[in-house]
């Protein structure tokens, strides 16, 4: 049985999260990551773009949960806070540990990636 259900761990999220999403899981399995490791990565990243979107205190948190490129480090910072805050020290070292490999890539010129269909 797999442990990735992309459709369920992506409710919440906006295209544009969903798009970068599913392309770091393909990158990821292009890589011959364990799907534990695949599972751990995106579940934190989609925890976090969900709180920005719910929980955030920033003011900033609404732009960054509609684009992944606007997350700041303060914004991961904060959750993991919150993550402390809320489960335990351990679990927010897990987050941290799949949150590391996060990057956004904006193309050549500095426009947005576009967001994927449907």
């Amino acid at each position: 049985m797999s442990l990735l259900d992309l459709q369920e761990l992506f409710v919440g999220l906006s295209r544009t999260w969903v798009g970068f999403l599913r392309d770091w899981d393909r990158s990821l399995r292009a890589g011959n990551y364990p799907e534990t490791t695949r599972y751990n990565y995106l579940i934190a990243a989609a925890q976090l773009g969900r709180y920005l979107g719910e929980s955030s205190p920033d003011p900033d948190a609404d732009d960054a949960a509609d684009d992944l490129c606007a997350v700041t480090r303060a914004h991961v910072e904060a959750f993991q806070a919150s993550v402390i805050d809320t489960r335990s020290a351990p679990t927010a070292l897990n987050k941290h540990k799949g949150l590391r490999p996060t990057r956004c890539r904006r193309p050549a010129g500095g426009a947005r990636p576009a967001s994927p269909p449907g």
